[in-house]
């Protein structure tokens, strides 16, 4: 590594190249199609940039159809943008061949799961603790967590498994500012069971601001259950807009059949 600069900016020009290789491969896939309104998503790029230019941090969330799902963000998103991000990774992933040391050198965090059961959230929670600090120091600067709040990758893309609710404490205390990444067809392209992806398909893809920070009445003791409460209703909130995402696309889907 480069000697005489900080272990942040280490992490954050790892990230820059991962984006420049990420960016290089996505322009070699021919036989994936996209339909997606450039414009909309250019702006929605630009209010992020001025979120983060006031300090205010953005919790980016990607509906889970897929493994391509965090990457195709990192492969279209600009990477000035891309480069102040964190995502939670289950932390079997960082002990894979070559792409664990990359998700390291980028400054991801381990999320330390007991069971690899589908279904099952429970983590380590004296590991987990660390982590969570790690988390919370980074968000307070003004910075990106892109997050799967389904936990897992959905068997049914049509309809978003339960959120998960205690992932919306830190955003909701931090007052973040919460933007959906939706996509579709992602799970054609790179189906669930097959080890590689690059199947022919036409993906699609929104970036929608789908809760205000600024606006968001928030109790001032984060133990209370009026807080609990609180974060309880914006996932579920959360969870219906990024729902009407969604369905917009099989809606066109379904029109485009006829």
């Amino acid at each position: 590594m480069i000697p005489g600069i900080s272990l942040q900016m280490k992490k954050t020009l790892s990230m820059y190249a991962l984006c420049i290789g990420l960016k290089v491969f996505w322009a070699t896939q021919f036989q994936v199609g996209e339909a997606v309104d450039n414009e909309e998503m250019s702006k929605g790029w630009t209010r992020i940039r001025k979120s983060l230019s006031r300090g205010k941090s953005v919790f980016l969330l990607v509906n889970h159809v897929s493994r391509l799902d965090g990457l195709l963000m990192a492969m279209v998103a600009p990477m000035d943008v891309t480069a102040k991000c964190k995502t939670l990774m289950n932390i079997t992933l960082f002990r894979q061949f070559l792409v664990g040391r990359i998700w390291e050198l980028c400054g991801h965090l381990p999320v330390y799961f007991k069971s690899d059961e589908h279904g099952k959230f429970k983590v380590d929670q004296e590991k987990q603790a660390v982590v969570s600090k790690e988390l919370r120091e980074f968000m307070e600067t003004g910075k990106i967590l892109i997050f799967c709040p389904e936990g897992q990758i959905n068997k049914e893309p049509r309809t978003l498994q339960p959120f998960r609710r205690g992932s919306f404490r830190l955003p909701t205390e931090l007052k973040m500012d919460i933007w959906a990444f939706t996509t579709h067809n992602a799970h054609v392209t790179w189906p669930k069971k097959a080890a590689f992806g690059g199947v022919p398909t036409t993906l699609n893809y929104t970036l929608t601001k789908i809760h205000d920070g600024d606006s968001a009445s928030v109790p001032e003791d984060p133990n209370s259950e009026e807080f609990k409460a609180t974060y309880i209703k914006l996932a579920a909130s959360c969870q219906k807009a990024m729902q009407v995402e969604v369905d917009k696309f099989y809606a066109l889907e379904s029109k485009q059949d006829q």
